[in-house]
């Protein structure tokens, strides 16, 4: 079977949100969803709560430390190092928040993943056996490693930047493409966990599949970019999206 290009790799890994939500109502699965949909909004306030208790405190203590004469040039030096600091603040929140969100929900989105085999297979469905605790520590594992990837990868893209127009361009979109690269290969271990894959197994098979893993991630980037609803569900859509497509191309190596 030839290869599909990384561009339709993409755009297929994206439309499967769209195949979620109906899929979710066939198979009544929707209940499976809450807990960690609501677990995922509480952090996620709890999260941008603290970015911004820790926005004041700089605001604070810069106020302190910069004393301008004239009060209207005092105050707008604060406020702009303010919003400076707060924009660099929520850039790193959305770049740490994915992979804490899936290291904190595995045991869930790992039962979401179960769950999603379960509706397609029926009995031939076979469960993982993973206990919580090695649910947990398996999400640790890959998603700390791909962290450390994606740091690396966007120090590159950053040192782009500097590049006047043409740099920022390519920065922006080379730094969303990477986060959804590596974002999409932890959604796609779950499953994949699940067919009995190891760490390595999972990393080299999602690695071979590098369009699919930006498109899946790229889904839950955008998601989360829709307040309380989006950050809710991003997780749990994520995890069954990349379930469904997952299960369509182990099946598709096996008939090989």
């Amino acid at each position: 079977m030839p290869q599909k290009s990384t561009v339709s790799q993409f755009f297929a890994g994206l439309s499967s949100y769209l195949r979620v939500p109906g899929f979710l109502f066939k198979h009544g699965l929707w209940p499976y969803q809450l807990l960690p949909a609501v677990i995922s909004l509480i952090l996620t306030i709890a999260l941008l709560f603290v970015f911004y208790i820790s926005t004041a405190g700089f605001a604070s203590w810069v106020d302190a430390l910069i004393v301008i004469p004239m009060a209207w040039l005092d105050v707008t030096v604060t406020w702009t190092l303010t919003a400076l600091v707060f924009l660099l603040l929520v850039g790193g929140f959305i770049f740490i928040h994915k992979h804490l969100i899936l290291i904190l929900l595995a045991p869930f989105l790992g039962k979401i993943a179960e769950e999603t085999l379960r509706a397609v297979q029926g009995k031939d469905f076979t469960d993982s056996g993973l206990t919580i605790r090695e649910s947990l520590t398996r999400s640790t594992f890959i998603n700390l490693r791909y962290l450390g990837r994606e740091i690396l990868t966007n120090l590159l893209f950053l040192a782009c930047g500097l590049i006047p127009v043409i740099g920022s361009l390519l920065s922006a979109s080379g730094m969303f493409l990477t986060q959804s690269r590596f974002l999409g290969y932890g959604l796609m271990d779950f499953p994949l966990e699940n067919k009995g894959f190891s760490a390595e197994q999972s990393d080299k098979f999602a690695h071979q599949r590098n369009g699919l893993s930006m498109g899946i991630g790229a889904g839950y980037i955008l998601l989360m970019g829709i307040p309380f609803v989006g950050w809710m569900f991003a997780p749990t859509f994520g995890t069954v999206a990349g379930t469904l497509r997952m299960m369509e191309e182990v099946d598709a190596r096996e008939e090989m």
